[in-house]
């Protein structure tokens, strides 16, 4: 086989493949894959440029947003917040969206927390929409430091006759945060 001549097929074969089932639903913190897959995202959110993550976010696909928001968060680069904030609420791919709560929980800024608040209040109540709510619930208690209140009131999160718990969120979320500290991951937490 070949080595591909794309410059896209290089950036996933680099950036996406290695990555993005690990990624999906913080599959890597769950099974504790090891120092070698730790290691390998670190170093991946270090070596992609910023002119790559770009294009990963404007492909029409969800493995390539998810692994450049969680590349985004992990390195804070804090200069595509505007973007993410933009496509989280934009809803159109599923799965990206919680790279995209991972990037804004993770840099934490106040407009962070403005565009998970922006998100919630359009996708709260459910109302048959059951996308990234609970991933947004738990980036912006981690960024405030508390469980937002007002988006736990259990009607809320109704959805289809079963009720989806936002304490889960917070819970998985900060679960994610304490595991990406604990093997120092994050940028600038070392």
């Amino acid at each position: 086989m070949y080595p591909p001549t794309d410059p896209l097929d290089r950036l996933r074969d680099t950036f996406v493949r290695p990555f993005y089932l690990r990624l999906l639903h913080a599959n890597f913190v769950h099974r504790n894959d090891g120092d070698s897959l730790r290691q390998a995202i670190a170093n991946a959110a270090c070596m992609i440029s910023d002119e790559e993550i770009e294009l990963l976010l404007t492909e029409r696909e969800w493995r390539g947003r998810l692994c450049a928001a969680w590349f985004i968060g992990l390195n804070k680069r804090i200069s595509f917040v505007p973007s993410i904030g933009d496509l989280l609420l934009a809803s159109e791919m599923v799965y990206a969206g919680q790279g995209y709560c991972v990037a804004l929980g993770l840099i934490g800024s106040e407009e962070c927390a403005r565009l998970l608040r922006s998100y919630l209040d359009t996708y709260l109540p459910l109302n048959g929409r059951d996308y990234d709510q609970t991933w947004a619930i738990g980036a912006l208690a981690h960024v405030e430091g508390v469980p937002p209140q007002q988006y736990l009131e259990p009607a809320l999160w109704q959805i289809s006759g079963y009720f989806i718990d936002p304490a889960e969120g917070i819970e998985d979320f900060s679960e994610v945060v304490s595991y990406l500290r604990r093997h120092r991951m994050i940028e600038g937490e070392n």
